[in-house]
């Protein structure tokens, strides 16, 4: 059976929590499949080995809380006995993991969310999701630079949400005081989602410092007037 699986003047970055409740929950959605039914047979990636996804009720569990938005200490005792005790072959290894990083995710805790991570890519080191999810995971330790290196592979693989990894990338580079690199993964998010409000926020967050930074050089007497380019500019790249 299967289980789920930098410029004169830049915007200050906001705290990682800002972007984990703007777009976590798509993230659990994502990394999160069908539960185990009884009975089902797993039928692709079959393991050799002895091990089996027959009779794993903590897996299951682990499935359920992600997929519910859960994280309490139950969650996270499911997770970690489906991945210890429980014998699983190779897939239901990797969702069991997925769903396990996500439900860390949900704790705030990155630490734990990156084990789960790097166990999945060490048996799927193309699996797009878990190296998006890794990295949102090493932006939340507070480490940018490997965030952005997580990301961009998750990029170059094919990732299923690409705007949330370009979003999560601008945050990531907003950490590394690259305030148009982070603008331009904004930018792209909202134009492969048009209608997505957290990139859109984030972007007029940028127009606004801009904007107040002209209007601050103009009221300083730098200028008698904005010139035309700067006019311009102002719903544009800070």
């Amino acid at each position: 059976m299967r289980l789920s699986a930098k410029t004169k003047s830049a915007p200050a970055p906001r705290s990682f929590g800002h972007y984990i409740f703007h777009a976590l929950w798509a993230t659990v959605a994502l990394t999160t499949a069908a539960f185990a039914q009884p009975g089902q047979v797993e039928n692709r990636n079959r393991d050799t080995t002895s091990r089996s996804s027959l009779g794993a009720p903590m897996a299951v569990a682990c499935a359920q809380a992600a997929a519910e938005g859960r994280s309490d200490d139950s969650a996270v005792t499911a997770c970690n006995q489906a991945v210890t005790m429980e014998r699983l072959n190779r897939s239901n290894m990797i969702a069991a993991q997925v769903n396990r990083g996500a439900v860390y995710l949900m704790r705030r805790d990155g630490a734990h969310a990156l084990e789960a991570y790097d166990a999945v890519i060490a048996l799927d080191d193309e699996n797009a999701d878990a190296h998006m999810s890794r990295g949102i995971a090493l932006q939340m330790l507070g480490r940018p630079g490997p965030a952005v290196a997580a990301l961009t592979e998750a990029l170059s693989l094919g990732v299923a949400r690409p705007h949330m990894a370009y979003y999560y990338r601008a945050a990531a580079r907003e950490g590394l005081g690259d305030t148009r690199g982070a603008y331009e993964d904004y930018r792209t998010a909202l134009e492969i989602e048009p209608n997505w409000g957290p990139a859109f926020e984030e972007l007029a967050r940028f127009a606004r410092i801009r904007r107040d930074e002209l209007a601050s050089m103009h009221e300083d007497g730098e200028g008698q007037s904005l010139p035309p380019a700067a006019q311009d500019n102002l719903e544009q790249t800070p």
